[in-house]
């Protein structure tokens, strides 16, 4: 779990959240209780598990919110109450419902679901990834989760949850998540709040925090001023997008080893496939001292072919100094897959 902001050598802060206290059990009664009844069946159910907490991770830079974002905006992580909502019996009817969640930020601030009146409903011949890659979907329904159905589009306001499962099953569990991630049969849409230089609140996907089965590819960057080692892997889905899992080197005279999911860095330069590997962009946060060397920037230049751009940045994200790329090395497999 990540169950708090690690620090710059530490990926993933191992505790306890939440989920599973008295509270959380009352919370669930509730949930249970006050759900729509219209229609659903005690014996079909969409569950939660404890301890269910789903990262974001940065959407392609050809994204018209996303590519005016500052480095390290896309960050939360959404951790959900262990909860058990009735779902309708028959598929295209649609029930009351409300699941408890809070959005953790990089500052530490932990934003509440509160209230509201959100619903479920069953799609018959529907699995999430049919998005994507219009995969069959004959014999399949997906349980569906929107904290606004009154929402301009179907994702809601905050948090819309697909998970899919051969048609007839009672029990829409989103376990094991991993699994579920690994056969596209997931997909949870949650949120970032706004800053000054992204003044909405911004849809982001999430997916599994760790997914230490993927193969983890190294960039290794040789610089005129040192030379670091970039530690990524596939983000969604384990096939799309990515995350930085681990960077190292020394660079300017400044050493740093950091696998913190806060501090790293990933997005793709593909706009039309949001694939995973595709002119990537890349950035460590290493320093916390104002007005000195702080962050490390690597990215395709889009003004030439098979070349790299690095700076240094301050904490406040000023450049500081355009560093000269001698070489990028792509490794397969070579990385550590840290979390």
């Amino acid at each position: 779990m990540m169950g708090g902001i690690s620090s710059c050598t530490g990926s993933i802060d191992a505790s306890d959240d939440s989920s599973g206290t008295s509270s959380d059990t009352a919370s669930q009664e509730e949930v249970t209780a006050t759900a729509g009844t219209e229609g659903s069946s005690s014996g079909r159910v969409l569950t939660i598990p404890e301890g269910l907490e789903m990262c974001v991770f940065t959407p392609s830079r050809g994204t018209v919110s996303g590519f005016n974002a500052p480095l390290f905006h896309f960050r939360g992580v959404l951790r959900f109450q262990s909860q058990v909502l009735p779902l309708p019996n028959e598929p295209g009817v649609e029930d009351d419902a409300w699941l408890q969640f809070t959005l953790q930020t990089r500052s530490g601030d932990e934003i509440p679901s509160g209230e509201g009146q959100g619903s479920v409903r069953v799609e018959a011949d529907s699995v999430p990834s049919s998005v994507y890659f219009l995969d069959e979907a004959m014999g399949w329904e997906t349980a569906v989760y929107t904290d606004n159905p009154s929402a301009p589009t179907v994702r809601g306001d905050r948090v819309m949850i697909q998970v899919a499962y051969p048609a007839g099953s009672t029990d829409f569990s989103l376990a094991p998540i991993v699994e579920l991630d690994k056969e596209l049969r997931h997909r949870i849409i949650g949120f970032i709040p706004a800053v000054d230089s992204v003044p909405e609140v911004f849809r982001a996907e999430v997916t599994p925090c760790s997914r230490t089965d993927l193969r983890v590819d190294r960039l290794d960057v040789t610089l005129s001023e040192g030379v670091a080692s970039f530690h990524t892997r596939p983000a969604f889905w384990g096939l799309l997008d990515g995350f930085t899992v681990l960077a190292k080197g020394e660079v300017d005279g400044i050493s740093f080893e950091v696998d913190s999911y806060w501090d790293l860095e990933y997005s793709t330069g593909d706009f039309a496939g949001r694939a995973y590997g595709v002119r990537p962009m890349l950035a460590v946060r290493f320093g916390a001292e104002a007005g000195e060397p702080c962050i490390l920037v690597v990215e395709w230049d889009n003004t030439a072919e098979d070349a790299y751009l690095a700076r240094l940045l301050d904490c406040d994200q000023n450049e500081l100094k355009q560093l000269t790329v001698e070489s990028i090395d792509v490794v397969p497999g070579g990385g550590e897959a840290r979390w």
